[in-house]
């Protein structure tokens, strides 16, 4: 007995060494990435604190260009948007963010699905699984989900074990890799025909489905929205939610009702809806595909929403 118990113990000390062996090359590929959506992260988590700060899901990264944006207030601007993020990353985002520094303005592009009942967005937040040793807020957010998860990260391998194809993927063609421009990411390309009538059909299905379909709303994401609001507004920040161009015009529903009640709550915080406006509603041409304008379009929305942040943002001097 006391000779199984004494292998057994070297056998833990084994996969413990083992397991801090290896999530320490893990930890230090990821840490070196210097391009890719992992760099995106890190510097969004770590080092961000520019004097506008842009939240949202792809269509932040494809629709708000930070340079048009910092040129025309003189003030420093960044995109922390995430592909396929949602309500929970930014709510996350937002406290690392701002326990660094508050910035002087935020503008936070929301879509309304975000708030049908959907587990996915949660199970999303593991990309914050490598920051959480650092940032130990961050654990309340990865914990929504799974309130177990925290103690998985006593494992050194656990927060990179799904980061290692793309992590030696990017380090290895990092120079393949285009450059963001402060986080900003635009599609350069235009929908062709063959893709305008595809995209036409998506559009009508996805009208037919919606009519139908009544999903259930996400009260876990709505509180998210609100304690999001309530940061910015505590900390006296012009803020801005905006529902940016949309090809299809958006179809009055429950989420978009729920999401402008819960905005009213605040009145300091503008709400701008461009999903019904006739400027981008049916023109292919400015759009890259189904859910995302191109740069040109971008560079349009962008120059478009300037004249409504310097109006608003000026009530707070």
């Amino acid at each position: 007995m006391a000779l199984f118990l004494k292998r057994l113990f070297f056998f833990i000390l084994v996969i413990i060494a083992a397991d801090q062996l290896i999530g320490f090359c893990l930890r230090t590929l990821y840490f070196s990435q210097h391009k890719g959506q992992f760099a995106q992260t890190t510097y969004a988590v770590d080092s961000a604190n520019q004097d506008i700060i842009i939240f949202g899901s792809s269509r932040a990264v494809r629709h708000y260009s930070p340079s048009i944006i910092s040129k025309a207030f003189g003030k420093s601007c960044y995109n922390v948007g995430r592909d396929g993020q949602q309500i929970p990353y930014y709510a996350a985002l937002e406290d690392v963010i701002f326990e660094r520094r508050k910035p002087s303005m935020v503008i936070l592009d929301i879509n309304t699905w975000e708030f049908v009942e959907n587990s996915s967005r949660y199970e999303k937040l593991s990309i914050l699984l490598p920051y959480c040793r650092k940032h130990s807020e961050l654990i309340k957010y990865i914990q929504i989900d799974n309130p177990f998860e925290k103690y998985k990260l006593f494992s050194a391998i656990y927060p990179y074990n799904s980061t290692l194809f793309i992590a030696a993927n990017n380090k290895i063609f990092e120079n393949k890799i285009p450059s963001d421009e402060n986080g900003y990411d635009p599609l350069n390309k235009k929908m062709d025909d063959a893709g305008i009538t595809f995209t036409k059909k998506i559009l009508e299905q996805a009208k037919i489905d919606s009519e139908k379909k009544h999903p259930k709303l996400d009260s876990t994401a709505y509180a998210l929205y609100k304690q999001f609001l309530q940061k910015c507004v505590d900390a006296h920040i012009p803020t801005f939610v905006v529902i940016s161009p949309t090809l299809a015009p958006e179809i009055p529903n429950e989420r978009k009702d729920k999401l402008l009640s819960i905005t009213k709550e605040f009145p300091s915080v503008t709400f701008l809806d461009y999903s019904n406006n006739p400027n981008y509603n049916d023109h292919f041409e400015k759009f890259a595909d189904v859910f995302h304008l191109n740069r040109e379009g971008s560079e349009e929305f962008t120059s478009e929403l300037i004249s409504k942040l310097g109006k608003v943002s000026q009530q707070f001097k």
